[in-house]
């Protein structure tokens, strides 16, 4: 893959509604846990979720938007009105700008409540507005309308790993010469008692007392997923166009890769084979000099599941074999739970906040590594160290396997 510059970053979610804070919230460990609205239901017993509270969409967007969207668009417009606004153009170039967005669930919160007043009060309790609000692609068709783009758009929908489809499919686009610039990223808002129940009943959540061990991922002692929520958009732009202009650049997407686990419909193959051969492509396709030596550190998907975890340790541990602790590995999903189609888009900001520190964030709530992972799984606090390159990964319900390679810096010479 070129380079393509990474110019905005914009975030809705339970640590933080702008860049600055969540960051800091990542740096500190801090773990947004409450309780779900429902926890008298048997399989909501001691489960907790990582909601994004003090919302209010009219800060972000207009009455009129406001009331035809569903919260999972409402999230990304505002993460979308932040990145756009950080990215310093004076305006987008309506015909050479894309919106590919990533979302696991859609509007589910609008179909859960037109179902309810359905059952109350009959046709006439149907929200009148429920297809263009539940819709999948309602979120990045609302960010085009709002700029009043004419390029190509694009709703991602594989599962977890969503927003890091959507991001590596934006640059392809970029790449390509479809476009100059693209709005990327992925949101989740799927906080409902029918999605939270049946996620119980699966055995998913974690049934913990104490909020801070609700999500553990890579701990020796680990039980399941904290439901989360949120969006997290990205500006991608050719990175020629953003350095003539003097924009600020926060890191360059270098490699990206997306295959299939073709296993089961839930869960990763347990020796993480095809894990690790995703990794291992996204990593070819950033044309590093040193190849896995190049990565300093990586963004695991880490849910915090038995059996996700596990499948993951294996490979990393198959991929980056002999670099021991050399490798920094964190997740954020201890932060703020498990937000589905943002998960990777946050994933890649922690990335990038932790190449600009120099310091890799932590794993929030892991306080007991589990001895199979042969790299240095990151807690309580952050690691310092200069971190010029990392990879993060996104993996999915449907064995979707997706990875992203990110540095720092531009390469030295173009490929070709």
């Amino acid at each position: 893959m070129e380079d393509i510059a990474i110019t905005g970053l914009g975030v809705i979610s339970s640590i933080g509604h702008s860049i600055d804070e969540f960051c800091q919230n990542l740096s500190t460990a801090h773990v947004a846990a409450g309780p779900t609205p429902w926890d008298n239901e048997p399989s909501l017993q001691n489960v907790w979720m990582s909601k994004v509270e003090n919302f209010k969409p009219e800060d972000w967007m207009d009455d009129r938007v406001v009331d035809g969207t569903d919260r999972f668009a409402q999230y990304a417009i505002a993460a979308a009105v932040q990145a756009v606004d950080a990215c310093g153009m004076d305006e987008l170039d309506a015909e050479r700008t894309a919106v590919v967005i990533g979302t696991s669930c859609g509007g589910t919160e609008t179909i859960a409540d037109s179902q309810r007043s359905l059952d109350l009060e009959g046709p006439t309790g149907v929200d009148r507005k429920l297809q263009i609000k539940a819709w999948t692609n309602m979120a990045a068709g609302q960010i085009a309308l709002r700029w009043k783009l004419h390029g190509p758009l694009l709703t991602v929908t594989t599962a977890c790993a969503s927003s890091i489809d959507a991001i590596g499919t934006a640059a392809r686009m970029i790449e390509r010469g479809d476009c100059d610039v693209a709005i990327a990223g992925g949101c989740e808002a799927s906080r409902t008692q029918v999605t939270m129940i049946a996620a119980g009943i699966y055995g998913m959540l974690s049934p913990q007392p104490d909020p801070y061990k609700a999500c553990r991922p890579f701990n020796t002692e680990r039980f399941g997923i904290m439901g989360g929520e949120g969006a997290g958009v990205i500006i991608l732009e050719r990175a020629d166009l953003a350095k003539a202009r003097g924009a600020k650049i926060h890191g360059y997407l270098r490699g990206y890769a997306s295959l299939s686990d073709g296993f089961h419909p839930s869960s990763s193959n347990p020796d993480g084979s095809w894990e690790a051969r995703t990794m291992e492509k996204a990593i070819d396709d950033a044309g590093l000099p040193g190849g896995t030596d190049d990565v300093d550190a990586l963004i695991a998907h880490g849910t915090g599941t038995p059996l996700g975890d596990i499948a993951e340790i294996k490979a990393i541990n198959q991929v980056f074999k002999g670099r021991g602790k050399s490798l920094k590995v964190s997740s954020i999903k201890g932060h703020v739970g498990h937000t589905a189609g943002a998960a990777g888009v946050m994933g890649l900001m922690a990335a990038l906040h932790s190449m600009e520190e120099g310091a890799m964030v932590p794993t929030a709530g892991t306080t007991d590594v589990d001895p199979a992972a042969e790299f240095d799984v990151v807690i309580q606090k952050p690691s310092e160290g200069e971190l010029k390159t990392m990879q993060v990964n996104g993996f999915g319900f449907g064995g979707q396997n997706a990875s992203l390679v990110v540095s720092r810096d531009q390469r030295l010479t173009a490929r070709g």
